[in-house]
């Protein structure tokens, strides 16, 4: 149901799939999406692990700003099996929330990358920032793009369908135009 994204959804499903083949080594542990709010990078996570059958361990960067609380949380994360599923998927969502001045977070969490026996999978609005430069050597890159306002009021459409709703079609059109490719907004709209 990922619509508008489909380098996206090709991309991930390749670092995945790659990931768990042992016949093709695998360069990189991480996969960070990256662009604007409300163009799916969380879903897009989420879609990958129901596609895969893997459990998904989120993670939100803000709550994970040193390198003690990477130790505590997402450490045992990376080392545990999962309970219920035989593959599993780490996300870190919103990676630009890690702040630059505390101290060993990031650093810490490259670490960590590096050893994590399942795919890790980071979000972030603004990967530009150069406390992020490690980061983006270290990792696998893949830009989600604004979603096209045509695409945005097809997906209204199909949700008012569902919810046997209307609404005018102006409005609709409106609606999409002004949530400026961000999915999410339209929607709350």
């Amino acid at each position: 149901d990922v619509k508008g994204q489909d380098l996206a959804v090709f991309k991930i499903k390749n670092f995945i799939n790659n990931f768990y083949n042992l016949s093709n080594p695998r360069k990189k542990n991480a996969i960070i999406l990256h662009g604007p709010p409300g163009t799916g990078k969380t879903t897009l996570a989420y879609a990958a692990a129901i596609e895969t059958n893997a459990e998904i361990f989120e993670l939100n960067a803000s709550d994970l700003r040193n390198k003690g609380k990477l130790q505590e949380i997402l450490k045992p994360a990376i080392e545990q099996k999962s309970l219920t599923k035989n593959k599993k998927i780490i996300l870190v969502d919103e990676v630009d929330g890690i702040s630059a001045v505390e101290r060993g977070g990031l650093p810490e969490l490259l670490y960590l990358i590096s050893l994590s026996k399942y795919p890790v999978i980071i979000t972030a609005n603004n990967i530009w920032d150069r406390k992020l430069n490690t980061l983006r050597i270290k990792c696998e890159m893949v830009q989600l793009k604004e979603i096209d306002y045509k695409t945005i009021k097809d997906i209204l459409i199909c949700i008012l369908g569902k919810e046997k709703s209307f609404i005018d079609n102006k409005i609709l059109t409106n609606i999409s135009l002004k949530a400026k490719g961000d999915l999410r907004a339209a929607i709350n709209d």
